[in-house]
């Protein structure tokens, strides 16, 4: 019998985790969210105590989106807190080396790419057709949008965001809850905190 998942968030992302969770086996049991989100929301996030002891919810996952970044770290606590288990999703036309670990909680959708020696952090979201090469530290939180590639040997550290089609080359450190934008190519570490775009990517509202 498929395990019953609860989904943290019933916007976008949440319907595009429960997409997945079908994939990789699991019946969505429902989600939390603002009343009328989704007629299949249970309650609120306040009510995720009360939820993990239900007999129809066998495991949880977040399912807030990039418009929540620092909330989505927040939540993952509660839901560790809460005592459901939280699985790994990887989508089954993921390619992922046999050396790649991956930490709780993290979804991994359709063609990405995962090469030999990348490690994943927890509550890590890895879009479509992203492609991450050897060596590659994700840490925990991270947000990894469609169509990025991290050339090789790149950290990514807790709760950075990667926007779409951006290119990181090897050997670069993304900062804690750093942001690169859609589209940027990445020549230069960027700090902690820091926003950086175009190409190649600078800071924002730098002239440099």
């Amino acid at each position: 019998m498929s395990r019953r998942l609860l989904i943290l968030g019933a916007g976008g992302h949440g319907r595009a985790v429960a997409d997945l969770a079908g994939a990789c086996g699991f019946t969505v049991a429902g989600f939390t969210d603002r009343p009328g989100a989704d007629p299949r929301v249970l309650g609120n996030d306040d009510d995720l105590p009360a939820l993990a002891r239900s007999a129809s919810i066998d495991a949880g996952v977040i399912g807030l989106g990039n418009s929540a970044l620092r909330r989505r770290g927040e939540l993952f606590d509660r839901l560790r807190e809460s005592g459901l288990p939280i699985p790994i999703l990887a989508h089954p036309r993921a390619t992922l080396s046999s050396s790649v670990r991956v930490g709780l909680g993290s979804v991994v959708f359709p063609a990405v790419v995962l090469g030999a020696g990348t490690t994943v952090g927890e509550n890590v979201v890895i879009y479509s057709g992203a492609i991450i090469e050897h060596d590659c530290r994700i840490a925990d939180h991270v947000y990894i949008s469609p169509g990025v590639v991290l050339s090789g040997a790149v950290v990514l550290e807790v709760g950075a965001f990667v926007g779409a089609g951006a290119v990181i080359l090897p050997g670069m450190t993304i900062g804690k809850h750093a942001i690169v934008g859609a589209g940027a190519v990445v020549l230069a570490d960027v700090r902690t905190g820091e926003t950086v775009a175009g190409v190649p990517a600078r800071p924002r509202g730098s002239s440099r």
